[in-house]
């Protein structure tokens, strides 16, 4: 479905509730022994419509919604435009609910007004859940601070690589052919990385063992960049002797160079950088000396590789910071070949479900049509992914009468054909003799609602035929009107009769009758048809269809099906396919 269903549903507009904020931050203790957080960030975590997201805010209130403007847009069917607020002040958050539909729960329990929250809490939006991430998270070990002049050395990739010069200065030669073997020694080892099969998580600890043996840190960390906003996180850290590393402050024209320009940066002695001294951030950790990188994988910089020291009597060089720059190299390439792995690995998971999901769809929505006396019969379901959320169904009753079905199910893909999967077997079990239509409906609805998602439902139209005399009783579900094409040219249109089957848990479907004569035709079909668009983004119509049925109504019914569908294709042209495409056709013989 691209653009609705034929049925509203009425949503209850977001409440504008405001009150007064006072002191409920600096109340004690936290609820429910929950942890206390960072005091500057607000780290949510989850995964919304089978997409994982990381949002992180900063002090204040904020919106979280369906909506695109909303300071945490979550966009999925089962949240409102604005579902709720949470606030995030001194280390403290709370959140409420602001009238959603499907309403907001933490650990299971509906909020009612306000509801403290703390790290490790589960916050439920609708079908999506929130984790407020625990202890301290990634931007706690970094942060960017405003920039400032330091006498540290910067080297270019060229120099790293000895493709451009720079002087090694006596401490750099004190530390003697010994250390240099050492580092090639490590740089060998980083190739063993190229060949691991593992995630790029896999790859953390075995990097930090080769910073460990290049450079003996007191603290290391990888940050990487976030693909989606190209922000700077640290994904893993280490500490000599363990514990939690404190915050590392950083230059933002530090960062920039080495995220930007490829440019490693060493600080020899921080505790004799004025620069330092005046900023207090590195000196204030205790470090002496430090050395950055970029994670350069021969083709883009994918993060950073940090290690510094607080020994009185180290002192990183030159030299070291070039076979750190190397490291990094090596490092990245293989964190970068370990993403491609992982990208793989899921691509080929997935190509074996859709390949048993088509089986599956391919199975229950066989083009074999059975034979009705006296009638023609044609049918045509194209997905326009690899299994859709289109179905039809045309099966012979034991009591001579014959069940004719389409259907359009909410969303694509994978979720759409599992609700399919479920329905058609339902509907035909459901479908015995002497089962009326509206009461076939209702039942359906019981018990697909207590078993989906609440994103996903059905429009549904559900015809019971009597081939003998052209009788059809029907129930329309909120699905595309049908056509009735009479013999003299003259179209009706079939009206909706009640909502979505799955959607409300509830509904009142009214049966509706009509005949066909001789010459008349009956035409099912889904929104892919009058919803289909072109290059200038202009709709097929339902006119356009009821106008070219109308004219080919004489023609044999295969003929009128591939009229309808060449002309669709005439009309779309090179235009993206936006929605599955059904249509059946039946037509009483004259």
């Amino acid at each position: 479905m691209r653009r609705g269903f034929g049925y509203k549903v009425r949503k209850r507009l977001d409440a504008e509730r405001r009150e007064p904020v006072m002191t409920w931050r600096d109340r004690a203790p936290l609820p429910n022994g929950a942890q206390a957080m960072d005091k500057h960030l607000l780290v949510l975590v989850g995964h919304v419509a089978d997409q994982s997201v990381r949002f992180e805010l900063a002090e204040g209130l904020h919106v979280l919604g369906r909506a695109a403007e909303c300071d945490v847009p979550l966009p999925e069917a089962s949240i409102s435009r604005r579902h709720a607020e949470m606030e995030f002040a001194g280390g403290r958050a709370r959140i409420r609910d602001l009238g959603s539909h499907n309403g907001t729960r933490v650990n299971g329990v509906a909020v009612d007004g306000w509801r403290e929250i703390g790290a490790g809490d589960q916050v439920a939006l609708g079908r999506a859940t929130l984790a407020i991430e625990a202890g301290l998270h990634s931007q706690a070990l970094m942060t960017i601070v405003g920039d400032h002049h330091t006498s540290g050395v910067a080297i270019s990739w060229q120099e790293a690589t000895g493709r451009g010069g720079v002087s090694t200065s006596a401490a750099s030669a004190a530390r003697g052919a010994g250390k240099r073997a050492e580092l090639f020694t490590v740089l060998a080892e980083a190739g063993n990385l190229l060949i691991s099969t593992g995630a790029p998580e896999d790859l953390f600890e075995p990097i930090l063992d080769l910073v460990d043996a290049a450079a003996a840190p007191g603290r290391a960390l990888i940050v990487l960049l976030d693909e989606a906003t190209g922000e700077p996180h640290v994904r893993a850290s280490r500490v000599r002797g363990g514990g939690q590393a404190p915050n590392l402050m950083l230059s933002r024209t530090v960062v920039k160079r080495v995220l930007g320009e490829r440019v490693s940066f060493l600080i020899e002695d921080a505790q004799h950088d004025a620069a330092f001294q005046s900023q207090m951030s590195i000196v204030s950790a205790g470090v002496h000396t430090a050395m950055a990188a970029p994670l350069f994988d021969n083709e883009n910089v994918i993060g950073l590789l940090y290690a510094d020291s607080a020994e009185i009597h180290d002192r990183y060089t030159t030299d070291e910071l070039k076979a750190f720059s190397l490291l990094a190299n090596c490092v990245a390439v293989a964190l970068t070949q370990a993403r491609y792995r992982v990208v793989e690995s899921e691509k080929q998971r997935l190509e074996t479900e859709l390949g048993a999901a088509r089986r599956i769809m391919d199975t229950l929505l066989s083009e074999d049509t059975p034979r009705v006396a006296g009638w023609e019969l044609v049918t045509h379901l194209e997905s326009c992914t690899e299994v859709g959320g289109d179905l039809y169904d045309i099966v012979p009753l034991p009591d001579g009468r014959v069940l004719v079905a389409t259907g359009d199910v909410s969303g694509k893909g994978l979720g759409a054909a599992l609700l399919v999967s479920s329905l058609m077997p339902l509907l035909r079990g459901l479908a015995g003799p002497g089962m009326e239509p509206s009461a076939l409906v209702t039942r359906l609805d019981e018990i697909l609602f207590a078993i989906t998602e609440p994103i996903r439902y059905a429009t549904l139209f559900v015809g019971v035929l009597d081939p003998a005399s052209g009788h059809l009783s029907y129930v329309n579900a909120g699905h595309n009107p049908p056509y009735v094409v009479r013999a003299d040219g003259a179209v009706e249109e079939l009206p909706p009769g009640g909502p979505p089957v799955a959607l409300l848990g509830e509904g009142d479907w009214k049966r509706r009758e009509v005949t066909l004569d001789q010459g008349d035709l009956l035409a099912l079909y889904s929104d892919g048809i009058p919803e289909a668009w072109n290059a200038e983004d202009e709709d097929y119509t339902d006119a356009r269809l009821r106008n070219l049925l109308s004219a080919s109504r004489t023609l044999p019914i295969a003929a009128i099906r591939d009229a309808v569908l060449t002309d669709l294709a005439a009309f779309v042209g090179t235009a993206p396919v936006s929605d599955d495409v059904t249509l059946v056709l039946l037509r009483r013989a004259g």
